[in-house]
């Protein structure tokens, strides 16, 4: 547990305060700030209610432990932190993500130990605690790991139902399901193995199949898994057109490829990249082989066990969004699957040397199969400890630019340099992403107004947008004359973006010069990166990867007719296609 903890931490803080340095952990923690704002109707139902709320309930810990040791005065100066240095606030979202992953450490023993042996047990958690995929996945403030968390919470609670036959087990597990949905909606797959146990427990017992689903125990376990759900998620009942719509539309988005990138179908590409650099293939083969030696050994147990991850890979693979996050639920089952076929093997190397205790055998194979896994665990744990290339950048930019200075950046969603006073935060309050339909109290709002007039007093910058269909660049909606002092643009390590436009790229060629350069990775390295996921580490190989991030170029406009020297030099400086 304690090596489980260290690799999930190690690195945590990486890319902070850039509030983009991991996508999507932004809508997670401005979702819960909305909460602790009083906007209880969330903004949409693409990400269920408990998470946000668990995460807003901490946000209030931080608020009152500031108070108490004379961090903030009042309500302003903490709400003035999130808007400008929301470090602390992504970190407690990391360290609650982080902290479920551990936990399912310990969950994944005690399942395998109740199923099988304490042997097997021990195993089963030490791939999980270095299994890659899940490791670099407990950095991120979002909801996959935890959720993978509540599924092996509510799969234990069904064992146990299973075991006893209870239907007040049932119940427990049909709440702990619920809380699984309410923190990501593909946990509602727990229903299939929650249906074995029943039936496997009532086989034998002469019922036809209205009594078999009508029976208490599925009574019990279903109640209390709707209860637990709606209550979490009030709004998924009171506003219920809404909320069909809106998980209608995160259907169609997992079947359609994201933002236009195909990849292979999810069923190849999850196996081919995801489970096997995430896993590493000894440890991907090993839980293959164990599935089959489950069903061999009791296929009650195996039924029991590989329900849930068989139908949810079948599920999940269907489509072309490929987020390698997708696939994490599956990854402990993988474990406890590959830890029973590491037994059978280290059994046979046993019979074989009859002088080495059955216990270093054990150790020797595990380790073996880990060590891929061990390697990317470390290397990219390694790389989040380094300064993000962003935050080099955005330090680098207000250095040479004056104030007032004009700036265009290009792609400036995920890889946007934070140059000014709660800029991020100012976009969002200007979308109403802060407090959903201004449901904040009088007190919040003229809180946030005098936030809001206080930020836009000190903004050093001026950034401008570009209107590729006018050519023309755009300050606050409004057409600019001329051209901006300064173009920011980045080259991505993922091989289908192109993030500078063709006529930016001629602009630049001829009427800008390069000041500097932030790089974070070799071009000409052939590394793989999770293509549909901006976040700038590499999933698998790491060669001349020196930092997280894209690399970034700053331009400073030259006048007319003044050269620096080849204008092509610059032109292949600023080709941000990759």
């Amino acid at each position: 547990m304690i090596a489980a903890a260290v690799v999930r931490v190690w690195g945590l803080d990486f890319g902070l305060p850039h509030p983009w340095s991991r996508p999507d952990e932004s809508i997670v923690v401005y979702m819960a700030a909305a909460v602790g704002q009083g906007g209880l109707r969330p903004f949409f139902f693409n990400y269920p209610a408990l998470y946000p709320f668990a995460l807003a309930a901490l946000f209030g810990l931080y608020y009152l432990l500031g108070r108490g040791f004379g961090w903030y005065s009042s309500v302003y100066d903490f709400v003035f932190e999130f808007a400008t240095d929301p470090s602390g606030f992504f970190l407690i979202d990391r360290t609650l993500s982080a902290i479920t992953g551990v936990m399912t450490v310990f969950v994944v023993y005690r399942i395998a130990k109740r199923l099988f042996d304490g042997r097997l047990a021990t195993v089963a958690a030490a791939y999980l605690a270095f299994a890659y995929m899940h490791v670099r996945h407990s950095h991120f403030g979002v909801t996959d790991v935890p959720m993978t968390f509540m599924i092996m919470l509510s799969l234990l609670l069904v064992i146990r139902a299973w075991e006893s036959g209870r239907t007040r087990d049932f119940a427990w597990s049909g709440l702990a399901v619920g809380l699984a949905v309410a923190t990501k909606y593909p946990a509602c797959f727990l229903v299939l193995p929650a249906l074995v146990a029943h039936f496997q427990v009532s086989r034998g017992i002469r019922k036809n199949i209205p009594e078999l689903f009508c029976h208490r125990r599925l009574l019990a376990f279903a109640a209390c898994a709707l209860a637990a759900f709606l209550v979490t998620n009030p709004y998924a009942l009171i506003e219920l057109p809404r909320f069909l719509d809106n998980v209608l539309i995160v259907l169609r988005q997992v079947d359609s490829p994201h933002l236009g990138v195909k990849l292979d179908r999810g069923w190849v590409y999850h196996f081919r990249f995801s489970l096997y650099y995430g896993l590493g293939w000894p440890l991907l083969a090993a839980s293959l082989v164990g599935m089959i030696m489950a069903f061999r050994r009791d296929s009650r147990k195996a039924l029991l066990l590989c329900t849930f991850p068989l139908v949810y890979y079948l599920v999940a693979g269907m489509g072309y969004s490929v987020f390698v996050r997708y696939i994490i639920p599956v990854v402990p089952f993988l474990c406890i699957t590959a830890a029973l076929a590491t037994e059978q093997v280290a059994r046979a190397i046993g019979r074989v040397s009859r002088r080495i205790p059955p216990w270093v055998v054990t150790l020797c194979v595990t380790t073996l199969i880990l060590i891929p896994s061990l390697y990317r665990t470390i290397r990219v744990d390694d790389l989040l400890t380094r300064t993000d290339s962003r935050l080099l950048a955005t330090a680098r930019a207000t250095d040479l630019m004056p104030p007032g200075a004009s700036v265009y950046q290009t792609y400036a969603i995920v890889g946007a340099l934070q140059l000014n006073p709660g800029q991020y935060f100012l976009e969002r309050y200007r979308r109403n992403q802060v407090v959903a339909d201004d449901q904040g109290s009088d007190g919040m709002t003229n809180t946030l107004t005098r936030l809001v007039d206080s930020l836009a007093a000190i903004q050093c910058f001026r950034l401008w947008s570009y209107d590729s269909t006018t050519g023309r660049f755009l300050l606050n909606g409004l057409e600019q004359d001329g051209l901006p002092d300064y173009i920011i643009a980045q080259q991505l390590p993922l091989r289908t973006c192109r993030v500078t436009p063709g006529a930016i790229q001629k602009l630049l060629a001829v009427s800008y010069r390069v000041r500097s350069e932030i790089p974070a990775f070799d071009t000409s390295a052939d590394n793989h990166y999770d293509e549909q996921d901006h976040f700038y580490v590499p999933y698998a190989g790491f060669k001349g990867v020196e930092r997280p991030g894209p690399n970034l170029f700053i331009y400073e406009k030259i006048e007319t007719g003044r050269g620096d020297g080849d204008p092509n030099k610059n032109s292949r400086r600023a080709d941000s296609n990759r």
